[in-house]
């Protein structure tokens, strides 16, 4: 019974441990972008993007989600819910008009919009 539970715990270690290296990795690719943590999703600022320049105007804020929480200049894999590398501390992240998840609008003080898109995979 002993052997079955150690083995067990190795089995969950190993598996956590995983977790964090691959979690850690996919974070630190992300250095340089300008990136927010919602809701345990990783959502990417898209504003400057080409592909994305058509697709905005679809896109108007709706209903507050929340406030960055804390601002980080590191990304790593202890960042947690409403964690922000660019925005600072308090800037408000709104949903947008029609719902879709997946994209995430932020109003500057200077009234100019932001969109992040959430990141599927790298």
């Amino acid at each position: 019974m002993r052997g079955k539970i150690l083995v067990l715990l190795f089995l969950f270690l190993l598996l956590i441990s995983g977790y964090i290296l691959i979690s850690g990795n996919f974070l630190k690719m992300d250095e340089d972008r300008d990136i927010i943590k919602y809701n345990g999703r990783i959502y990417s600022n898209a504003t400057e993007l080409k592909w994305f320049d058509k697709k905005k105007s679809k896109f108007q804020k709706g209903k507050k989600l929340g406030e960055i929480k804390k601002h980080k200049n590191t990304t790593s894999l202890f960042w947690g819910n409403l964690t922000a590398n660019k925005l600072p501390k308090g800037t408000v992240l709104y949903k947008t008009n029609n719902g879709k998840s997946g994209v995430i609008i932020v109003e500057m003080d200077n009234g100019k919009f932001l969109y992040y898109l959430e990141q599927i995979k790298e």
